[in-house]
C-alpha cells in the first residue's frame, strides 16, 4: 500500500432547495449556514474556498432576504473564495429540456458574473445520470472542466479522471466523484471524516492504484465546521496520509498532468451509486406541465415576442427573466423528478402552474397587440394567424371563435379556408367579457364559442397573417362551412388518407399500412398494464406480477369521418387490480376505463394518438406498446441535443446481481419528445408530447404513460436491492387518482432513423402556430399598441430539413440581435447554407456573445448545436 496517498478536500455544501423539506423551510437554514461560512471565508486565511453547490440561486436566496451582505458576497466571489455558478439551480440532465439546460448554464454563468466571477468547472453533485451530451453543454459556455458524481462504472472507463467527448467533438476534462459529494456527514469530530477518508483511500471502490484522490468536504444542508483547517494541519504531521483543502482547479493540476483516456458515453449506470431511472415517469402531472410550459416558451412565446420587437412593441425582459427562472427552480433533480414529499410536490406543481399562467397571458397580450397594430385602419374581424418556425408552413390548426352567429366563414386573402367543426356552445357573453357594455347592443344576442379544425397554407416564416371572419345568417351556410360533416360510422373501422390507412377489428388491434411503401403493421398498438412495486424514485416490477392487456368490444369502436380529421375511437372497459395484493393474487376487482382516439389529418404522413382515462387503481403502471417489428435491440432517441443510439444493455445486466449493483441497469431511458426503432425498410417514430420515459424489449417500444405508486422510498425492492432511497413517507398524491390524458404521434419513415430529421419532425410538431380571433369579444382591455405592423410579416426565412430549431429568441443585451440556435441531428457534418436574407450573422456563445463569423459554407457537426446572433442590415 502506497503511504503517498492524498486526500484534496474540496470545502462544500450541498443544497437542495427543497425536497422533504420547502424552499421555504430550505431559505431558512440557509441564512444561518451562509452567515457562518461568509465569516470562515473572511477570518480563516487557511480556508481557501467555498463551493456554493454550482448553482447561483443560493445567493440569490440569500440577499433576497439579507441585501446588506451583498457587498461582502461581492468581494469573496472576487477574490475567489466563494465559488459560484455555473448552474442557476442544479437542473436535471434527462427530463429537462435541452433549452432549460442551456438557459440554466446562462443564468447561473450570468448572475455569477454579476458578483464577480463563474466558477468555470461543470460541477454535477447529485444529478440523476448525465447526458451524453454534458460536455457540448459546458463547452457552449467555455467551461472545459467537469466533476460529477452519478451514472459510471468501469464497464465505460477505469479511471475516474479522463477526457470526455460528447457526439459533435467537445471534451472535457473529467473527475468522478468516486465517494460522493459527503466526505464530512454530520457534525461530528472532524478526526471521525479523516478516519473516514483514510478508509475510503485505502479500501478504493475503483480499480487501479493511484494516489490522488478527490472528495467533496461536506454534505446536505451542512454548515461548515470552522475547527476544521486547525484539524487537517494537525492530521498532515499526525496521519499516514496527507490533506489538503483546495478548490477543483488545485486537484485538477495534479490529477490530470499526464494523459488521459477519451470516453464517450451518457452516464446511466447504478453500479456505485443510484440512478434512479424511474423518475422519468413519476408524478407525469408534473411532467407534462412542465413540458408544455417549456414548449409554450420555447417554441411559441419567445419567437412571438421577438417578432413583435422587430415591430417596435419593447421586449418584456422582466417577465421572461422571472418565468425563466422561477421554472428552472423546478428543475432540480428532486424537484422534476418529483421523488419530494407530496407537500413539496404540490409547491413544485404550482410553481410551474404560475409559471404557466403569465407566460399565457405574455403571449395573449402580445398577439392583441400585433393584431391592433396590423390590422389598425380595417373594418371587420379577423383572426391573426402566427407561425413561430422560420419556413413558410402549410397547418391544421385548431382555434376559437366567439359569435353572436351560428354560421361564419373564414377568407384568406381572395381564398376561402376549409374548415372543420369540433364543437359549438351557447355560451354566457357576460361570463367572457370583462365589460359587456362594451359591445353595444349585441350584448343581447346569444353568442356562440366555436372549436374548430382551419386548413391554412403557406404562413409566413417567424411571422403572421390574417384571416378576415364574416358572419353569415343561419339559412346561408351549414356549421361546417364548406366541410363535410363528421359523423359516426359505425360499421366502417378504417381511416385513411394520401399516406396512411389505419385498421381497427373487432377486437380493437390496429393495424398501419404505409400506402406508400407498402409497409404494414399488424397488431402495432397495445395498451398494458402492470404492478409497480417501487417508489418516487424507481418502478420496480413486483415479485408476484400480473399484467393486464386493455382490450375493446366491437361495440367501442367508433370511426368519423371528416374533410379534414378523420378519428378512430377506441373505448375500453377492462378489470383491473386495485393494489400490490390483488395483483399478486390476480384478482381484478377494479373497473377501469380509458379512451385511445387515432387520427389522419388530410396531407399528413403521421397518425395522432390521445389517450385519456380516469386514474382508479394502486401501484401500476400503464404502457402502450408499438409492435413495430423493429431490427435488432437498439433504439435512437432524442436527447437534449441531438439523438442517442442504445442498446439493451446486455453487458450491464449480465453482472449486476454479481456485482451488487445499486439498483438494475434495466433498459428504461429519458427521452425529450422522439423515440425511434427501424425494420428493414425504414422505421417508426414516436413523438410524445410530455411523456419522458421508454422501455425497450425485445419485440417492442414501450411508451410509460404513466406509472403510480404510493410511497417516496421503499427498502428492499427487486430491481433496487437493499435500503430505501429518500424517506419512508406516504406520498398518496402519487398514485395520480385523476383524470390523465396523453398526446403521441406515429410518423413512418424512410431510410436510418439518424437521417430522417426526427428532431426537425419533433420540433414542426410541438411547435403549433398561434392563432387569436381579433372581434369585438376581449376578455382584458389592452392600451392600443405604440407601433405600427404591416399587415402580413415574415422576420426570417431559414429552412434546412437537417438543420432542426433549437430557439428564436431577442438577445438579453440588445434588442436589436436575434439568437438563432440549430442543431444537426444527422451523423455527418451539415452546412449551414443560405442564411437568412437581410441579415448580418455571427456565431456566439452561450452567453449569447459573438466569437466568429458565420458564412453559409460554416459546418455544423453531426450531433452538434450552434448558435446565430444576427442583426438586421440597415437598407441604404
Amino acid at each position: 500500500m502506497s503511504l503517498n496517498k492524498k486526500a484534496y478536500i474540496v470545502p462544500h455544501t450541498h443544497w437542495d432547495r427543497e425536497w422533504y423539506f420547502s424552499t421555504e423551510e430550505s431559505q431558512v437554514l440557509l441564512v444561518f449556514t451562509m452567515q457562518q461560512i461568509l465569516e470562515q471565508l473572511e477570518q480563516d486565511e487557511g480556508m481557501p474556498c467555498f463551493v456554493l453547490d454550482g448553482q447561483s440561486v443560493m445567493l440569490e436566496d440569500y440577499l433576497s432576504v439579507v441585501p446588506e451582505d451583498t457587498a461582502r458576497v461581492t468581494e469573496l466571489v472576487k477574490r475567489g473564495k466563494l465559488l459560484v455558478g455555473p448552474w442557476y439551480t442544479q437542473t436535471d440532465q434527462c427530463v429537462v429540456h435541452g433549452e432549460s439546460q442551456l438557459r440554466n448554464l446562462f443564468w447561473g454563468c450570468r448572475d455569477a458574473k454579476r458578483f464577480g466571477a463563474v466558477m468555470k468547472v461543470g460541477y454535477v453533485p447529485d444529478s440523476f445520470g448525465q447526458s451524453e451530451q454534458l460536455p457540448q453543454l459546458l463547452q457552449h459556455f467555455d467551461i472545459d472542466k467537469c466533476v460529477f458524481w452519478r451514472g459510471i462504472w468501469e464497464g465505460i472507463t477505469e479511471n475516474t479522471e479522463f477526457i470526455w467527448r460528447a457526439p459533435n467533438g467537445s471534451k472535457v476534462t473529467t473527475a468522478v466523484l468516486e465517494f460522493g459529494y459527503s466526505a464530512f456527514q454530520g457534525m461530528k469530530p472532524i478526526d471521525c471524516h479523516l478516519d473516514g477518508i483514510d478508509q475510503k483511500m485505502t479500501e478504493r471502490f475503483w480499480p487501479g492504484e493511484r494516489e490522488n484522490f478527490l472528495f467533496m468536504g461536506g454534505h446536505d444542508q451542512k454548515p461548515w465546521q470552522s475547527e476544521t483547517v486547525a484539524a487537517i494541519h494537525n492530521a498532515n504531521d499526525e496521519r499516514q496520509y496527507s490533506y489538503q483543502l483546495c478548490s477543483f482547479e488545485d486537484y485538477f493540476s495534479v490529477a490530470t498532468d499526464k494523459p488521459l483516456a477519451v470516453v464517450e458515453s451518457e452516464m446511466l449506470y447504478g453500479k456505485y451509486s443510484r440512478i434512479h431511472r424511474g423518475i422519468y415517469s413519476t408524478r407525469y402531472d408534473i411532467k407534462k406541465l412542465n413540458s408544455s410550459v417549456e414548449n409554450l416558451i420555447v417554441n411559441q412565446l419567445e419567437p412571438l415576442l421577438t417578432v413583435a420587437n422587430s415591430l417596435g412593441m419593447k421586449y418584456p425582459y422582466g417577465l421572461m427573466e422571472k418565468n425563466w427562472k422561477q421554472l428552472m427552480q423546478s428543475h432540480a433533480h428532486d424537484s422534476i423528478g418529483g421523488c419530494n414529499t407530496d407537500s413539496v410536490n404540490r409547491q413544485v406543481l404550482a410553481r410551474i402552474q404560475a409559471v404557466r399562467e403569465n407566460a399565457e397571458r405574455l403571449k395573449d397580450i402580445t398577439l392583441k397587440q400585433l393584431a391592433d397594430a396590423s390590422m389598425k385602419g380595417l373594418e371587420g374581424e379577423f383572426v391573426l394567424a402566427f407561425n413561430p418556425l422560420p419556413y413558410q408552413r402549410d397547418a391544421m390548426v385548431e382555434l376559437e371563435l366567439v359569435l353572436p352567429t351560428r354560421q361564419f366563414v373564414l377568407h384568406d386573402g381572395d381564398d376561402l379556408v376549409d374548415v372543420h367543426s369540433i364543437d359549438c356552445q351557447l355560451v354566457d357573453i357576460n361570463a367572457i367579457v370583462q365589460d359587456p357594455t362594451t359591445l353595444g347592443d349585441e350584448r343581447f344576442k346569444s353568442w356562440y364559442r366555436h372549436h374548430i379544425i382551419a386548413s391554412l397554407h403557406a404562413l409566413p416564416a417567424c411571422g403572421y397573417r390574417s384571416l378576415m371572419v364574416e358572419r353569415l345568417a343561419d339559412k346561408e351556410a351549414d356549421i361546417d362551412g364548406n366541410a363535410e360533416s363528421a359523423r359516426d360510422q359505425n360499421q366502417l373501422q378504417m381511416i385513411q388518407n394520401e399516406y396512411l390507412t389505419v385498421n381497427v377489428d373487432t377486437e380493437g388491434k390496429v393495424s398501419l399500412t404505409n400506402t406508400v411503401s407498402g409497409e404494414h403493421w399488424e397488431d402495432l398498438l397495445t395498451l398494458v398494464d402492470g404492478g409497480d412495486d417501487g417508489d418516487n424514485y424507481d418502478f420496480s416490477e413486483p415479485y408476484k406480477d400480473y399484467q393486464v392487456v386493455l382490450q375493446a368490444s366491437p361495440n367501442n369502436i367508433k370511426v368519423s369521418q371528416g374533410a379534414l380529421r378523420s378519428t378512430i375511437c377506441i373505448s375500453y372497459q377492462v378489470n383491473l387490480p386495485n393494489n400490490l395484493q390483488e395483483r399478486a393474487d390476480k384478482l381484478c376487482t377494479t373497473e377501469q376505463t380509458a379512451v385511445m382516439e387515432l387520427s389522419l389529418e388530410k396531407g399528413s404522413d403521421q397518425i395522432e394518438i390521445q389517450i385519456h382515462l380516469d386514474n382508479q387503481v394502486d401501484d401500476h403502471r400503464l404502457q402502450l406498446h408499438v409492435n413495430g417489428n423493429f431490427l435488432g435491440q437498439e433504439t435512437i432517441a432524442d436527447q437534449p441535443i441531438g439523438l442517442i443510439r442504445r442498446g439493451n444493455d446486455e453487458q450491464a445486466l449480465s453482472v449486476w446481481q454479481e456485482q451488487e449493483w445499486t439498483s438494475c441497469p434495466v433498459a428504461i431511458y429519458p427521452m425529450q419528445s422522439v423515440v425511434a426503432g427501424e425494420t428493414e425498410q425504414g422505421g417508426i417514430a414516436i413523438l410524445t408530447d410530455g411523456i419522458r420515459e421508454y422501455q425497450q424489449y425485445h419485440e417492442s417500444i414501450a411508451i410509460t404513460l404513466f406509472r403510480a405508486v404510493g410511497y417516496v422510498g421503499k427498502p428492499e425492492l427487486k430491481y433496487r436491492p437493499g435500503r430505501l432511497s429518500g424517506l419512508p413517507d406516504a406520498s398518496p398524491d402519487s398514485q395520480l387518482k385523476q383524470p390523465l390524458s396523453f398526446r403521441l404521434a406515429l410518423y413512418p419513415f424512410k431510410g436510418k432513423a439518424m437521417e430522417a430529421g426526427l428532431c426537425y419532425r419533433a420540433k414542426h410538431w410541438l411547435t403549433a402556430p398561434l392563432t387569436l380571433h381579433n372581434g369585438i369579444v376581449q376578455r382584458f382591455m389592452v392600451a392600443p399598441p405604440l407601433f405600427e405592423a404591416p399587415e402580413c410579416f415574415s422576420l426570417m426565412v431559414f429552412d434546412h430539413p437537417e438543420l432542426a430549431v433549437s430557439a428564436i429568441k431577442t438577445t438579453e443585451d440588445d434588442t436589436n440581435a436575434v439568437i438563432f440556435r440549430l442543431l444537426n441531428s444527422g451523423i455527418q457534418p451539415t452546412e449551414l447554407g443560405d442564411l437568412p436574407s437581410g441579415w448580418q450573422v455571427e456565431i456566439a456563445n452561450g452567453m449569447e456573445q459573438p466569437i466568429g463569423k458565420a458564412t453559409s459554407s460554416t459546418m455544423v457537426p453531426p450531433q452538434g448545436l450552434i448558435a446565430l446572433r444576427m442583426y438586421k442590415t440597415r437598407s441604404k
